[in-house]
């Protein structure tokens, strides 16, 4: 799903736009008015994230805009310096789903965003799931939901340790990097963070009860990385992995 952000800070629009992306979104970035209504004009995307004092028309006279033309099937959410009541109040008023003020933080941001996508976009947000043996995550709630017999156990991860144990699900039964998992999680490749993703590691078995009981491990693959692999004749809430994915930002190898 797209993200249009008008951010005219350079940085915050790369931070912002990388945490969209780990998130599962693929973002687009403008950073002036009217070169992101040009880009409404002419590309489809899933929800706006306007910053208010931008060059050209701003992010009030974008979202006026927007709302003429989509009045109830775009998601619109503010995020912004501007912080007293009477701008909050006038940005939802014309049309905004939701408003955050700078600085926002990562967790906050992408739960935000989430919600307004499962608003809008139920059925396809339901439809972002990965299975593999008998756990679904789900991408939606950042969740992980263990079948055994007639009970299910659900668990919210930490943004971490979803972000994690997406990469691994999506990869089960393939050696994974240390070096592809720390870029996943920190967004650089640095051998500082190694016994920080050993650790992380540990509290994901110890988090989704990653166990040989359970069917599904995490296996250590010395001076290589880790594997998540389903054991063999464990049962199965469903075979293989559950299909339903959306168009994410960026393809995992």
């Amino acid at each position: 799903m797209r993200v249009a952000i008008l951010e005219d800070t350079i940085g915050q629009a790369i931070t912002v736009a990388g945490w969209l992306e780990k998130a599962g979104f693929k973002s687009i970035v403008r950073h002036e008015g009217n070169g992101f209504i040009r880009l409404l004009e002419t590309e489809q995307v899933d929800m706006l994230l306007l910053d208010w004092d931008v060059p050209g028309r701003s992010g009030i006279d974008v979202l006026r805009w927007a709302r003429e033309r989509h009045p109830d099937d775009l998601p619109v959410v503010m995020l912004s310096q501007c912080d007293n009541e009477e701008q909050i109040v006038q940005g939802l008023e014309c049309g905004a789903d939701d408003y955050l003020v700078k600085p926002a933080g990562e967790r906050e941001l992408i739960a935000r965003v989430r919600a307004q996508m499962r608003r809008y976009y139920p059925e396809r947000m339901r439809g972002q799931q990965i299975v593999v043996g008998n756990y679904t995550l789900d991408l939606a709630s950042r969740s992980a939901r263990l079948a055994n017999g007639p009970h299910s156990q659900v668990v919210n991860l930490p943004a971490r340790e979803f972000a994690l144990a997406e990469h691994l699900f999506r990869n089960a039964g393939r050696i994974v990097r240390k070096d592809d998992l720390i870029r996943q999680i920190w967004g650089e490749v640095d051998r500082k963070y190694d016994a920080t993703l050993a650790t992380y590691i540990s509290k994901l078995r110890n988090s989704l009860e990653l166990r040989a009981k359970n069917g599904l491990v995490i296996s250590t693959v010395y001076n290589h990385g880790y594997r998540l692999e389903q054991l063999p004749g464990a049962r199965s809430e469903e075979a293989g992995y559950a299909a339903a994915r959306p168009r994410l930002a960026r393809q995992y190898s």
